[in-house]
C-alpha cells in the first residue's frame, strides 16, 4: 500500500509553513468528542498503522511520541516508517525496517525510537515514496535508500539499497514521491522524474517507466512553488496554479474529466493556490488538497471515505470542491494520506477527517469514516500523512 508522500522542501519553502507543497484545511465537529493531545515541547508523534502490517497505535488516545528526536525542522510520514530532519542537517528514521527503508544496513524495526541515518552530508530536504527514502544535501546532491522497486532512485536499476547511495542528480532543492515514482525539483525550476509510469505519472508524454531521470514536459514557465505526488499522480504548483498529471479515474487531476494524462493539466481552482498535497491509497485511487492564497481549502479526486471534508462520500470528484472550514479558522498546512486528511491551523490545532479504520485520525475512536474535520491535537507546528499513518510535531 502506498500513498503520495510529502516533499520536504528547504527551509524557505517549509511545507508546514504557508508556501509550498502542503495545504491547510479545517472543518466542523463530529458525533464523538475529540481526544486532544497537549503540547509536550519538542516532540514528534506518529499514529495509525504501519501499512497492512498491523497497527502502530490503533484506538489512539494520545498519539505516541517517537523517542530520540530533538530540534526537528521537517517530518515525513511513510508507508511503514517515518522520517525527520533536525536543525543540524541529520536525518532520522523509525518504523518497520522493510526493504531497507530505515537506512541502517541491517534488518530490524524501530517502532518507538528514531535512529540516525549515517553517511549523509548536511541535509536540507527529505522525501519518501513506497519504502524508499530520499534526502537532499545543502549542496543540491541527492541520496536515497530503500526498496527502489521501479527505479525511483534514478540509478539505472531497481536494486534495493539498505544504506544511503548517491543519486545522479544535482542542483536539487526539493523531492516528492508517491507509489513507486519520485519527483526531483531542480534549482532552475525544471522537474526530473524516475520510476513507474503506468498512468503517465512521470509527465514526459509517455507511459514508459524509467530508472534514469526524465524531464517533466509541458509545464509553463514561472516560479515553481512546490511539488507533490500521489500513488499514481504528480503535481507542481507554478505561479499559484496547480498542474497535475497521471491517473485520473477518480478525478485526481481536478480538470473536470476522468481521463488519464501523461502531460500536465491545470486543476480547475477558483483562485491562486499557496500549497498542494496529493494523497491516495495504493495505485487504485487518489485525492488532493489545496490551500488557496485567500485561505479557502479545496479538494478533488476520491472521496469515498470523506477525505475531502465536504460532509459527503461522493466517490468521484473531478472538479475541486471547497472543504468545510469553520469561519475564522486560519489554516497553514494540510496533508492527505491514503484515505484520510490532516490540517494544521495557525494556533497549532491539528484537524483530522476521512478514514479511521486504523486509528490514523488520532481521535481515540477508530469509528470508521469522519466526514468533516475535528480537532485531535493542540500545540503542533508540522504535520504529514501517508497511507494509514499520520505524523505531527509539537514544539
Amino acid at each position: 500500500m502506498d500513498c503520495r508522500i510529502r516533499a520536504r522542501i528547504p527551509h524557505r519553502w517549509r511545507r508546514t509553513g504557508t508556501l509550498v507543497a502542503g495545504a491547510c484545511i479545517v472543518a466542523t465537529s463530529v458525533a464523538f468528542a475529540p481526544v486532544v493531545a497537549h503540547a509536550q515541547g519538542d516532540s514528534t508523534l506518529h499514529w495509525g498503522a504501519y501499512d497492512e502490517y498491523g497497527g502502530l497505535s490503533d484506538e489512539v488516545d494520545t498519539p505516541p511520541v517517537i523517542g530520540g528526536l530533538s530540534d526537528i525542522v521537517a517530518i515525513q510520514s511513510g508507508n511503514a516508517s517515518g522520517m525527520a530532519l533536525d536543525a543540524s542537517g541529520h536525518v532520522w528514521t523509525w518504523g518497520l525496517g522493510l526493504n531497507g527503508v530505515l537506512g541502517q544496513g541491517v534488518p530490524g524495526n524501530e517502532l518507538t525510537n528514531a535512529v540516525e541515518v549515517r553517511g549523509l552530508p548536511p541535509i536540507t530536504a527529505i522525501g519518501e515514496a513506497d519504502d524508499t527514502d530520499v534526502a537532499v544535501s545543502a549542496s543540491g546532491n541527492v541520496y536515497g535508500w530503500g526498496w527502489n522497486e521501479a527505479g525511483q532512485l534514478c540509478r539505472g536499476g531497481t536494486e534495493m539499497h539498505v544504506r544511503p547511495v548517491e543519486l545522479p542528480l544535482h542542483d536539487v532543492i526539493a523531492v516528492a514521491g508517491g507509489g513507486t515514482h519520485m519527483l526531483y525539483l531542480l534549482a532552475d525550476g525544471t522537474i526530473e522524474a524516475c520510476g513507474a509510469n503506468l498512468y503517465g505519472e512521470l509527465g514526459n508524454g509517455t507511459l514508459a517507466g524509467s530508472a534514469t531521470p526524465v524531464a517533466v514536459t509541458g509545464l509553463p514557465s514561472g516560479q515553481v512553488q512546490g511539488i507533490s505526488a500521489g500513488p499514481a499522480t504528480s503535481a507542481a504548483l507554478i505561479d499559484g496554479v496547480v498542474w497535475n498529471w497521471g491517473k485520473n479515474d477518480y478525478g485526481q487531476l481536478g480538470d473536470g474529466t476522468t481521463q488519464n494524462s501523461d502531460v500536465p493539466v491545470a486543476a480547475q481552482l477558483p483562485s491562486a493556490v499557496a500549497q498542494v498535497y496529493e494523497g491516495g491509497d495504493d495505485r487504485a485511487n487518489g485525492q488532493s488538497l489545496a490551500l488557496l492564497a485567500n485561505g479557502q481549502v479545496y479538494g478533488w479526486g476520491n472521496n469515498g471515505n470523506g477525505q475531502l471534508g465536504t460532509g459527503s462520500t461522493a466517490t468521484v470528484v473531478d472538479t475541486p470542491v471547497e472543504v468545510q472550514v469553520p469561519s475564522g479558522v486560519d489554516i497553514t498546512s494540510v496533508a492527505s494520506g491514503g484515505a484520510h486528511s490532516l490540517a494544521l491551523d495557525s494556533t497549532g490545532n491539528v484537524w483530522a477527517w476521512g478514514d479511521d479504520n486504523a486509528g490514523q485520525l488520532g481521535n481515540g475512536a477508530s469509528t470508521g469514516d469522519v466526514l468533516t474535520p475535528t480537532i485531535v491535537m493542540t500545540g503542533a507546528d508540522m504535520i504529514s500523512a501517508t497511507a494509514d499513518t499520520s505524523v505531527a510535531h509539537q514544539g
